[in-house]
């Protein structure tokens, strides 16, 4: 069973390396892209047929890496061009497309939940590149954070609330002071919830009521995807699982590759929901 697991683990992270563009006679670091989106926090788009968003966020004493993207440049170089101060990094879920550059350091915060995919992710090349003389190579000793963990960066704290459903181990990050939230893949334009390791939606719909709740502490959202939306989006995303649950959708086919089919697509006002018709409701204790 283990080894099943793995295996799926190892074709779902070949599926985001191969949907990279190898980037060949250019400077290593050209797929990256910085943009400064509110005080003291950059936007690090890594360019793909997919594009990621990477996020550094400074405080007074260090800074936070948030996701480390496909990890086909040199992202720990680069974030040098950021910030002079020292990093921690923590991966919102654990798919590759958000940790690809992980080997790149020694230490990464991450929810339990997505523990494995982020082990199976491990690059030792790319961690011998980044190591220091002498350094032992190994995998980044991955530090668990659950509800309420908080980052202190000096003068700024960023607070984890858990989100399950696109992953068991999906978490966002909420900066109360300066209004932000840093959401990961719990909200996009368009959430893909027809994966292996995706939660029901019913999960997924708790998930984002959990968010709303605490709409008063932030203004915008900072998604793992494209531009930043205003928080109002995440009632579209609320009233686009409803109507799912509800039968009230009229979804059609999201047919966009193999590693696709199978997969509903459902709109709502301004929010997609790609989902498995399979996956929908959580499992009783007596089923």
């Amino acid at each position: 069973m283990k080894y099943l697991q793995l295996s799926k683990l190892l074709v779902f992270s070949i599926f985001f390396y191969m949907i990279t563009p190898v980037v060949i006679g250019q400077d290593v670091n050209s797929c990256y892209k910085a943009s400064k989106v509110a005080d003291k926090v950059w936007a690090i788009v890594e360019s793909a047929s997919t594009p990621v968003n990477i996020y550094v966020v400074e405080g007074k004493d260090s800074a936070l890496i948030i996701d480390t993207g496909y990890g086909r440049g040199d992202l720990k170089t680069f974030v040098k061009t950021l910030t002079n101060l020292p990093l921690i990094v923590v991966n919102t879920h654990g798919h590759g497309d958000h940790n690809g550059n992980d080997s790149q350091f020694s230490k990464i915060y991450a929810h339990p939940g997505d523990f494995d995919m982020i082990n199976a992710s491990f690059d030792r090349e790319k961690r011998m590149k980044a190591a220091l003389p002498g350094e032992v190579i190994a995998p980044p000793v991955l530090a668990p954070v659950k509800d309420g963990y908080m980052f202190n960066l000096g003068d700024r704290k960023l607070e984890v609330i858990e989100v399950p459903g696109h992953t068991h181990g999906s978490i966002c990050l909420l900066d109360t002071k300066n209004k932000i939230l840093f959401a990961g893949d719990n909200t996009n334009t368009i959430v893909w919830l027809f994966l292996k390791d995706c939660y029901p939606l019913e999960v997924y719909l708790k998930s984002l009521q959990k968010v709303e709740i605490r709409s008063n502490e932030y203004d915008i959202v900072m998604p793992g995807h494209n531009e930043p939306l205003p928080k109002a989006f995440i009632s579209d995303q609320i009233g686009c699982v409803k109507s799912i649950l509800a039968g009230t959708c009229s979804p059609v086919p999201y047919n966009k590759s193999a590693f696709t089919a199978g997969a509903l697509l459902c709109t709502y006002q301004t929010a997609q929901v790609a989902y498995d018709p399979n996956n929908l409701h959580e499992k009783k204790v007596n089923e």
